[in-house]
C-alpha cells in the first residue's frame, strides 16, 4: 500500500446522472445525530472487537494481492448483516491493525443497497472516522491513511450528505496532496454550489498537478449537475 493515489480519473456520464439522483435526493434530507449505540446494538463491545476477528475473517482482512468480496466476507462473518456491522465495528476500533482496518473500511461501500447509502450504518461509520481524525491533536501517517481509507469510500459509496460538507471542506487545506485529492474526488459527488465555489477558488492556489487533475474532473461534474 503506498500514500499516493493513482492516477486521477475522468467523469462519465453514468457518474454525473447518478451524482444527479443522489443530490435531488440529498437535497432533502438531513443525517440526524445517531447514538453510538445504535451501532454497537447486538455486537460485541469495542473492547471484544478482537473476538470478531477469526481466522476465516483475518484471512480475508489480511490478503495483498486483491480486496476481498461481500460474498467471500459474507461466509467468512456467517451473515451479510453480521458481515457489515462487524467491519464497522473493525475500521473505528483503534486497536485494530491500521491495515486490516483500513481494508475493512474500504470494504463498506459493497454494503451499500440499491436505493444507497445516505442513511444507515454505512455512513454512520465512515462519518465516525472523519470526524474521530478531526479531533486528533498529532496525527500520525496511519491517521491520514485511515482519513484516505474513509473519505474515499464516501466518494465511492456517494454518501456525502449535506452536513458532511463542512468537515470535507476543511480538509481542502490538508498538507497531505493526497488527502486534498481524496476529498475533491469525494465532494464531486455533492452537486452542491458551494462546494463548486470551494473547489474552484482551490484551483486558483493549488500547487500540485495531482489535486488539480482532480479539480478538473470535479469542476465539470459539479458544473453539469447543478441546476443553472
Amino acid at each position: 500500500m503506498t500514500g499516493r493515489d493513482a492516477t486521477p480519473q475522468p467523469a462519465t456520464k453514468s457518474v454525473t446522472k447518478s451524482v444527479t439522483t443522489r443530490a435531488a435526493r440529498r437535497r432533502t434530507t438531513r443525517w440526524p445525530v445517531v447514538a453510538g449505540a445504535v451501532l454497537l446494538v447486538a455486537l460485541p463491545a469495542r473492547g471484544d472487537v478482537s473476538m470478531l476477528l477469526t481466522p476465516p475473517v483475518q484471512s480475508e482482512l489480511t490478503l495483498i494481492d486483491a480486496p476481498p468480496s461481500v460474498s467471500s466476507l459474507n461466509t467468512a462473518f456467517t451473515t451479510p448483516d453480521l458481515a457489515q456491522s462487524s467491519l464497522g465495528l473493525i475500521a473505528l476500533d483503534p486497536t485494530v491493525d491500521a491495515g486490516v482496518r483500513i481494508r475493512a473500511i474500504r470494504t463498506l461501500a459493497g454494503y451499500c443497497p440499491q436505493t444507497g447509502c445516505t442513511e444507515g450504518p454505512v455512513h454512520q461509520t465512515l462519518n465516525q472516522l472523519v470526524v474521530a481524525y478531526q479531533l486528533l491533536a498529532a496525527p500520525t501517517g496511519k491517521d491520514v491513511m485511515l482519513l484516505r481509507a474513509a473519505v474515499e469510500t464516501m466518494g465511492v459509496a456517494q454518501v456525502v450528505l449535506a452536513g458532511d460538507i463542512p468537515p470535507l471542506k476543511s480538509l481542502l487545506a490538508h498538507p497531505s496532496r493526497d488527502v486534498r485529492a481524496t476529498v475533491v474526488r469525494a465532494l464531486r459527488t455533492t452537486c452542491d454550489a458551494q462546494v463548486l465555489a470551494a473547489l474552484v477558488s482551490l484551483h486558483i492556489t493549488e500547487p500540485t498537478a495531482q489535486v488539480r487533475g482532480e479539480l478538473v474532473a470535479a469542476e465539470q461534474l459539479l458544473d453539469a449537475c447543478i441546476p443553472k
